[in-house]
């Protein structure tokens, strides 16, 4: 999970071992190694816990630009669960608030390699060994996940109004996939909305607007066009 990721690069920045912060944050190694590989997703702790570990970190000599990271992290978590275990019975991640552009980088990430510019700088050197260099989507997750976010998509355009904000945001997620098929699935779909880059003023629909044209600028060249 992109979360345990960057809470190792925020461990590495101390730098201390898994078995020094462990025991600096009185919990066993387990349970920091099941943070770090998303055995056990930091968006699943509970919020008192949470907080502790956002504000033992920095006192432990982590570094305080990566340290807030972890919230746009574990938002891009909750999404990319959402996408792959496919559960029912609660509201959609995407659907509850307007994600900024910080969890877009972490799932950019984790999606096709992309590197937040904030963090470029900040990633230790590749070392040997079976070490992970980026929290990266398997090609099969990715897969599922995609094919999950344009059903999302067609789903949420059905529900009308109530549909809007997930609508808009699950087909700019969409629009990160470049296969063939997904981007040319993208592009027609983002078409179909084109009706509201044309508007004039004040709308209540900006915000769609403003993410179709940066999708579609994304999606340039397309062969579909």
């Amino acid at each position: 999970m992109v979360s345990g990721f960057v809470l190792r690069l925020v461990r590495e920045s101390i730098p201390c071992t898994q078995a020094v912060l462990a025991e600096a944050l009185g919990v066993d190694v387990e349970t920091l190694q099941g943070w770090e590989s998303g055995r056990r997703p930091l968006p699943n702790m509970r919020a008192g816990a949470l907080w502790e570990l956002r504000r033992r970190l920095p006192a432990l000599g982590a570094d305080v630009a990566l340290v807030p990271w972890l919230d746009a992290a574990m938002d891009a978590d909750r999404i990319i669960a959402a996408g792959l275990e496919d559960e029912a019975g609660g509201p959609h991640p995407l659907a509850g608030w307007v994600h900024t552009r910080d969890p877009a980088h972490m799932l950019a990430w984790a999606l096709n390699g992309t590197v937040p510019p904030a963090l470029a700088g900040r990633l230790p050197r590749p070392r040997r060994g079976p070490v992970a260099v980026a929290p990266q989507l398997a090609a099969a997750d990715r897969a599922v996940f995609f094919d999950h976010l344009r059903g999302t998509t067609e789903a949420a355009a059905r529900q009308g109004e109530g549909g809007v904000l997930l609508h808009r945001q699950a087909l700019y997620l969409a629009s990160y996939d470049q296969g063939p098929e997904a981007a040319a699935w993208t592009a027609h779909t983002l078409h179909r909305r084109r009706d509201v880059l044309a508007r004039r003023g004040w709308s209540p629909h900006w915000a769609e607007a403003r993410s179709t044209a940066t999708a579609l600028a994304r999606l340039r060249p397309c062969p579909t066009w």
